[in-house]
This record gives C-alpha cells, sequence and structure tokens, in this order.
C-alpha cells in the first residue's frame, strides 16, 4: 500500500513502535500513553464497524447498532469495497481470525445473514 508522502515518516514510525512492543501487555500500555480515551473510542468504533460491514449487517442495522452516522458506515463501506487491497485483505484476514478465537459477531452474523436470506426481519 502507497502511503501519501506526509504521513509515511508518522505511520513508519509509529508502525515501528508499535511493533517493539514485547507483549500485549505493553502494547496496551503504549496505546493509552499515545491515544486519548476518545481516539480510543474512535478507533475501536472503526473497527466494530468493519467487522459489522463483513458480518453482512445492513448500513440501517449498523447505525442503531453502533450510534453511528449512514454517513460515516457509507464512507467505512467504500473503503472496504474500493480501497487498497492491502488494507481490506488484512482487515479480513484479522476479522477471520477474531471471529475464529470467538471475538467477533459470529453469533450476530449468522443470525442477520439467515434472516435476510430468509426474508424475515432479524435482530441484532
Amino acid at each position: 500500500m502507497a502511503l501519501e508522502p506526509k504521513i509515511a515518516p508518522w505511520v513508519d514510525e509509529l508502525a515501528d513502535i508499535l511493533l517493539r512492543t514485547r507483549n500485549r501487555a505493553e502494547l496496551a500500555v503504549v496505546l493509552q500513553g499515545l491515544l486519548t480515551p476518545s481516539e480510543l473510542e474512535g478507533i475501536h468504533l472503526r473497527w466494530r464497524l468493519l467487522q459489522c460491514l463483513e458480518a453482512g449487517f445492513t448500513q440501517r442495522d449498523i447505525s442503531q447498532r453502533l450510534g453511528i452516522s449512514l454517513g460515516k458506515i457509507a464512507r467505512g463501506s467504500r473503503l472496504m469495497k474500493y480501497g487498497e487491497d492491502d488494507f481490506c485483505r488484512v482487515v479480513r484476514r484479522v476479522w477471520a481470525e477474531y471471529e475464529q478465537e470467538g471475538k467477533g459477531l459470529t453469533a450476530h452474523s449468522r443470525t442477520r445473514k439467515s434472516a435476510r436470506e430468509t426474508g424475515k426481519g432479524g435482530s441484532l
């Protein structure tokens, strides 16, 4: 993935710092130190949005579930449809691993997809 010249050095340095943490606890300490609670919440919400999109939720369902605007959801959807292949590939791989570990939306995504396939309403 080609980075914008302006942000490339920032991304490279941050990636290097994060990769130097020795374990999950150190990574958590660094993230809490570098990011405000609001920034952490924003990143977490973006991850949840991508999970919901990959699980097949509708944009309206995602808006209700996460409490975010349809505009933000549409942007995330465009990112996954038309964004950089490297980004989409990594997100999908990480999401699949997350699901296998039981940390994802497995139960909800199955309910939602089966409800959509049968034409009946489904709950989140």
